[in-house]
């Protein structure tokens, strides 16, 4: 859709670099493009859909001066009008010589994801079920074929709500960030991080939840020390908050956080999943 699209043929559009990322090492080198796509996924009615977090604002020159802060993660299968919808805009109303990260910078994240907002939700199966499964793959993501009243289906929709919960915690941190808020951006990015940890506690290690330890030896004990269920560079990002001062912050720090803590997010549902799928798999074994 996107090759054929008269905006991408338009010349401000044809010099932008779109790129594309399936996993933490980051390999695509999604956070520098002028439109960056990061793999990902979300538990939606009982399965796995395939996403992709849109990250918009970064800075090629000067090596790569400005990552791309998050702004929302779009079912797959809608990405294509996403990036339509974005370029059409930027093309019709971009300053003389505006780049795309100035641009964005300009109309501000808030506006950046109203344009995209009716694209994020995601009906049921019987409704649209091209959506579950991901481009040229005719496999959906399922998730053991969870029912109503099973213990792991009756997990899903309070994890899934506070994790969505975090996600709009951390754009709020970016919205912090661009009123030059930078104090309130980095506190707002760690407690994101913080609530998604407390959030897989309570879920998955409620003997664990209920302790008096500090969240991050809490989490270091249930999901850090060497199992495979949470990515360990990603609980970094978490385990070293603990020890860093308050009052040393600067715009940079802040996009760092920013960005951590999106990445950390995305191990904390991909955690949710792999713990989801083998309580479904003890349920139907």
């Amino acid at each position: 859709r996107l090759a054929n699209s008269p905006w991408l043929q338009h010349p401000v559009a044809r010099g932008l670099q779109i790129k594309i990322s399936g996993c933490f090492n980051s390999c695509g080198q999604h956070h520098v493009g002028d439109i960056g796509l990061f793999g990902a996924k979300r538990n939606r009615h009982g399965y796995e859909v395939p996403h992709f977090q849109l990250l918009l604002g970064a800075r090629r020159e000067h090596n790569a001066s400005q990552f791309g802060m998050p702004i929302a993660a779009i079912p797959a299968k809608r990405v294509p009008e996403a990036i339509e919808r974005l370029l059409t805009r930027f093309v019709r109303e971009r300053h003389e010589n505006e780049s795309l990260a100035d641009f964005v910078n300009r109309i501000g994240r808030a506006a950046c994801k109203q344009l995209i907002e009716d694209l994020l939700e995601v009906p049921p199966h019987t409704v649209a079920a091209e959506l579950y499964s991901d481009w040229y793959d005719p496999r959906e993501f399922t998730i053991a074929d969870l029912g109503v009243g099973e213990c792991a289906g009756e997990v899903v929709s309070p994890i899934d709500f506070q994790l969505a919960a975090c996600e709009r915690m951390l754009f709020e941190a970016q919205l912090r960030l661009e009123e030059q808020r930078v104090q309130e951006a980095v506190e707002v990015a760690h407690r994101a991080m913080e609530q998604a940890a407390e959030a897989l506690l309570r879920v998955y290690v409620p003997e664990l939840a209920q302790r008096s330890e500090p969240l991050v030896e809490r989490f270091r004990m249930a999901f850090a020390n060497g199992q495979q269920l949470f990515d360990p560079r990603c609980a970094q990002y978490l385990l070293r908050i603990e020890g860093e001062e308050d009052g040393l912050r600067d715009v940079e720090l802040a996009r760092r956080r920013i960005h951590e803590a999106q990445l950390f997010l995305e191990a904390a549902h991909d955690c949710h999943s792999k713990l989801l799928q083998a309580r479904a798999g003890s349920v139907h074994g």
